[in-house]
């Protein structure tokens, strides 16, 4: 008898201990001791946490990709403003050369032809009215854009053209004849021993270098190129 109340007392006294025990851990958040488990996340709750916890490194990568193509952008209209700047200054270098220098239309000869036939008019440089001197200047100024004097002397004592021999002479070198005290005539040498100019007599023509009028009062030949 007294061994079974012994095993009664323990019995009880062990259940008290247990119940303590289980009395003292702590229960976590969620816990239900009805299921004897932890109760589940609701699905609504984690679907918007985990946008939320997204939505930083997302904002992150898109500010970083912004400012890359910000940075990108800025670079490339940079070399463009760059390239555009290079151009424009090629094509005014190149206007400028052409507007010094133009591009020569064809050949000298067929292009002093234009004024073949136009009348002898002292003082006068058109293609149809011009003496000897205007049409030089004008058949110059059109193909080589040369400025020259409208005078024969004039031309002839310009500093910028060099003294070239008779037998030297090349097309579009300028021929001068007068006397020993004067320069009264200019022409225009072609190939062939032959020049053009505006004669007093007959307009603008094409004589030969060894017309009798013309070879004795030959003075001499300039070179302007």
């Amino acid at each position: 008898m007294v061994s079974f109340s012994k095993s009664v007392i323990f019995l009880v006294l062990a259940g008290l201990c247990l119940w303590q025990v289980g009395c003292s851990v702590p229960v976590r958040t969620g816990y239900d001791r009805k299921i004897g488990g932890y109760k589940p996340i609701p699905a609504a709750k984690t679907a918007a946490t985990e946008p939320q916890e997204q939505a930083s490194p997302a904002n992150g990568t898109t500010t970083e990709s912004a400012q890359a193509q910000n940075v990108t952008n800025a670079d490339s209209s940079k070399h463009e403003n760059s390239a555009t700047r290079v151009r424009q200054a090629a094509t005014r270098k190149e206007a400028a050369r052409t507007a010094q220098k133009p591009e020569p239309r064809g050949s000298l000869e067929n292009y002093a032809r234009g004024w073949m036939g136009a009348k002898y008019v002292y003082g006068q440089a058109s293609k149809t009215k011009t003496d000897c001197s205007g049409f030089v200047m004008q058949v110059y100024k059109g193909y080589y854009n040369i400025a020259l004097d409208h005078s024969s002397s004039g031309m002839y004592k310009d500093s910028r053209g060099s003294k070239v021999s008779r037998g030297s002479l090349r097309e579009g070198d300028l021929v001068f004849f007068g006397s020993f005290w004067k320069i009264d005539h200019v022409g225009i040498y072609l190939k062939g021993e032959r020049f053009i100019h505006a004669s007093s007599s007959k307009g603008v023509i094409i004589s030969p270098m060894s017309d009798k009028y013309w070879s004795h009062k030959y003075q001499g030949g300039r070179r302007f190129r």
